[in-house]
């Protein structure tokens, strides 16, 4: 008996990161004929994916060629297109500003004007009509006939505008699959909505309902593809993971998470050795881990090499991309793919976080490490002090508070906040309410990732034939 088929469109590495290299795919091999589209763009330097397809050894894959101009002027409806849908709910206004901080000021007021004009969905109407339906991405459809697309997205990118219009003109359903925890409520799909959209859990079931005004029925809470190895258990003793991240033994081992954002983080990194020197910290050792998509470092900012620090050490697992930031060695505008099998391993080892806004703070939280949000005042420029200022308003972070989440706003408080989080570590209540609060963020309650989306595949696949009567 044939197969029913699949395709999975993919544009961005995080996602073959997330999606295709954690292995959560693997398991729709094994029922459906799936093939994997990769996105390229031949007249363009730019990159979407980096990776090497052929490394990541797939049985069938293709590219699919489409311009980056095209799927940038999708950005001319995606911007007003999230703030029409927000227009009427308490976060427009945060929502707005973010827009006058990463677009151009003037498309912004033309987007304003047609939102708060109500003429939006006239434009978004002769807007799609103007651009059309992308006609490769069609023949592609036309030439593998699938009973269904898969696109794992962040709900904005190269593929995701294109390709609903080109499922529906072909009536093949449609399965997308959220990648981080703000994309429901940052991002939207503006030429329509999918068959189904894949949540991590509550918090984002809602942002999708509420935000994105994806209708219930066509919401499924699968939980978060990349989180689902933190279902596996460490092997590793405490001893061993000492020895692999090189901290000392005997002592707890804080992290410090860093941000892709513009904090100056050595003057934070030298304000903890200063405190567990002098003892206002317990004793202690901190791990810096640089984050996985930050860039050179920041005017005023030292490298950690001229620290000299004698409290805090580099996570060897990240050394090799801070020094090729740090030196400025990088061949490409990329960032670094890190092992989650290597982060649970971390979060074993250490005994609290402490990060500006970042998600290895809700990592944190997932694995009962109380942690300290940071909302740093060391940033570098002007526009980096206005994002700085408008990160705690963003609402994916708003319910990441409870029991064993401290705030700190300054460089004092992060340093008193250490040591709380220190006399609160092994506290079982908090790590309770910290299990609780991760809950409402990721879903781990039903079944593997991979097993679930085999059955929400079959379920959609299903459904299409009932409706075909075949």
């Amino acid at each position: 008996m044939k197969r029913q088929k699949i395709l999975v469109f993919i544009d961005l590495d995080m996602l073959v990161r997330h999606f295709v290299k954690s292995g959560v795919l693997r398991h729709l091999e094994g029922r459906f004929d799936v093939k994997y589209i990769f996105h390229r763009d031949p007249t363009s330097e730019k990159k979407s994916i980096y990776t090497d397809p052929d490394t990541l050894n797939l049985k069938n894959w293709s590219w699919l060629d489409l311009p980056r101009r095209r799927g940038g002027n999708w950005d001319h409806l995606y911007t007003p297109g999230t703030l029409w849908n927000l227009r009427k709910s308490d976060y427009f206004n945060d929502r707005l500003e973010l827009a006058y901080l990463t677009r151009n000021k003037k498309w912004v007021d033309r987007y304003l004007l047609l939102v708060k004009s109500g003429l939006y969905p006239v434009y978004s109407l002769l807007f799609k009509a103007c651009m059309g339906v992308y006609q490769p991405m069609v023949d592609l459809i036309d030439q593998e006939k699938p009973d269904l697309i898969v696109h794992p997205t962040i709900l904005q990118g190269m593929f995701i505008n294109d390709l609903l219009l080109a499922a529906k003109k072909k009536k093949v359903p449609t399965l997308l699959l959220m990648n981080s925890w703000d994309n429901p409520s940052q991002k939207a799909a503006v030429t329509g909505f999918p068959d189904k959209l894949a949540v991590w859990g509550p918090q984002t079931y809602n942002h999708a309902r509420d935000y994105m005004k994806v209708p219930e029925e066509r919401l499924e809470v699968l939980g978060a593809a990349q989180f689902d190895v933190y279902r596996d258990p460490v092997e590793q003793s405490d001893d061993q993971l000492r020895e692999m991240f090189g901290v000392p033994q005997g002592v707890p081992v804080v992290l410090y998470g860093g941000t892709s954002k513009s904090v100056i983080e050595s003057i934070h990194l030298e304000a903890l050795d200063q405190a567990i020197a002098s003892g206002r910290i317990p004793r202690c050792h901190i791990l810096y881990r640089p984050h996985p998509w930050r860039g050179p470092l920041l005017p005023g900012e030292k490298s950690f090499y001229d620290l000299n620090l004698k409290h805090v050490s580099l996570d060897p697992f990240m050394q090799d991309y801070y020094d090729t930031q740090v030196l400025g060695t990088v061949k490409h505008a990329a960032f670094d793919l890190a092992d989650y099998k290597v982060t649970a391993r971390l979060m074993k080892l250490v005994s609290a976080v402490v990060s500006p806004l970042s998600t290895i703070l809700l990592e944190a939280v997932m694995h009962e490490k109380p942690v300290q949000i940071l909302h740093p005042k060391e940033v570098a420029g002007d526009m980096a002090k206005l994002v700085s200022d408008l990160g705690p308003r963003l609402v994916h972070f708003a319910d990441l508070k409870g029991d064993g989440i401290l705030v700190a706003d300054s460089t004092d408080q992060m340093i008193s906040g250490v040591e709380k989080l220190l006399e609160m570590k092994d506290d079982a209540d908090i790590k309770h309410s910290l299990k609780q609060v991760a809950e409402f963020f990721v879903d781990m309650s039903g079944p593997r990732y991979g097993q679930a989306l085999v059955d929400l595949a079959d379920k959609m696949i299903a459904e299409k034939q009932k409706n075909l009567g075949t």
